[in-house]
Parts: C-alpha cells; sequence; structure tokens
C-alpha cells in the first residue's frame, strides 16, 4: 500500500479478517478527493474477502480493492458526490435515509462488470 496522510491500513482493511487487498491507483484517487473535500472522510468499509461479502449478502465490487464507503450525509454528501465523479470514480451507491449516522457514498472505480450495471452508474441502497 502506498504512504498517505488520510486513510490507515486498519480503515481499508477487511473487517472480518484484516487482509489488506486495496489497489494503489485506487487509493490515489481516493487521496485526491480526500484533498479537494478538505474535510476527515471516515471510511466505513474498503476491501472485503469473499468470506466477508458473502457473509453480509454484498456484492462483489469491494472484493476488488477498488471500493470504499464513505460515512457522510447532507450537504458535505452533495459536495463528496461532485468530487468523486470528477476524479473519476464509476460506481457511486447512495445511503442518505434514516439516522445520519448511517447514511454513507459508496465509491467505486471499477470498469464494466459483466452482468452488472453499465459504467459510470450511480445507484440507492
Amino acid at each position: 500500500m502506498i504512504d498517505n496522510a488520510y486513510f490507515t491500513e486498519a480503515e481499508l482493511s477487511c473487517r472480518c479478517c484484516g487482509k489488506l487487498h486495496f489497489s494503489d491507483d485506487t487509493l490515489r484517487r481516493l487521496i485526491r478527493v480526500r484533498e479537494q473535500f478538505a474535510k476527515p472522510m471516515v471510511i466505513t468499509s474498503g476491501y472485503r474477502c469473499q468470506d466477508h461479502c458473502a457473509k453480509i449478502g454484498s456484492t462483489i465490487t469491494h472484493t476488488t480493492g477498488q471500493a470504499v464507503d464513505v460515512s457522510v450525509s447532507g450537504g458535505r454528501a452533495y459536495e463528496l458526490l461532485g468530487i468523486a465523479i470528477e476524479e473519476g470514480f464509476t460506481g457511486i451507491g447512495v445511503k442518505q435515509h434514516g439516522p445520519h449516522s448511517g447514511r454513507f457514498l459508496h465509491l467505486d472505480d471499477l470498469g464494466p462488470i459483466p452482468g452488472e450495471r453499465t459504467r459510470p452508474t450511480v445507484w440507492s441502497y
């Protein structure tokens, strides 16, 4: 993993096993987003191993090491969304309902996924 001043290995690692298989290119993109956003970004999910995804019923995006979920809501979510798109994130998942502590944006920079949505794309949870 490349050195950076914003995100720890623990934030980007799998929550169940601690494995870290995070893409350097995605991390560089995420750092650029953080620098433009100019506010702390709390990563609630980074890389997920296959077992973790199976346990939580998640899609494959996090298993690639090219996806994060960022805890953010309201006007900050709007601002972060714009910056993420400008920096080339191609998959944006939006959860902005319910308690503010559970709201987030999913950001990934995957290419086309066979049998999945075309890219770029936005979806809601």
